[in-house]
């Protein structure tokens, strides 16, 4: 069966306008409950109350050089200042995680940005960061 969660009170996406709706979550994936009622015989096993909030899938960026006036690849000194403030800006956008980019650049520039580029979890303070772009020779 495994976990199956029903967001109700929620604002969803439909047609070009916000509709008042459920949405229902199967082990990850968005599903339609009326097989789950009237062919499987189950209900949800978690409910969530969005409290009228949208809810929405967020965009994934695997290659982003920078934004917002931050340059990942020159911004050497500041990059975690850089990496977070334009965290902040993409989840205006959508974006809720993404993969800075350094183009390509020297060896020490590599060994530099590269440890000081850390995953890091998304929420209101901005997108996720999942992983690094790296181009180069």
């Amino acid at each position: 069966m495994g976990s199956i969660t029903r967001f109700t009170n929620c604002r969803v996406l439909r047609n070009g306008k916000l509709e008042l709706e459920d949405l229902w979550v199967r082990n990850g994936k968005v599903i339609d409950p009326q097989p789950l009622f009237f062919g499987e015989k189950l209900r949800e096993t978690e409910r969530v109350d969005c409290k009228g909030g949208i809810i929405s899938p967020g965009f994934i960026d695997v290659q982003i050089n920078g934004a917002y006036g931050y340059d990942f690849s020159s911004d050497t000194g500041n990059i975690e200042q850089s990496l977070q403030r334009v965290a902040k800006h993409l989840l205006a956008h959508g974006v809720t995680a993404f993969c800075p980019t350094v183009v390509t650049s020297s060896r020490e520039t590599y060994h530099d940005l590269v440890p000081r580029m850390k995953p890091a979890a998304g929420g209101v303070h901005g997108a996720a960061i999942v992983g690094i772009h790296l181009e180069g020779p």
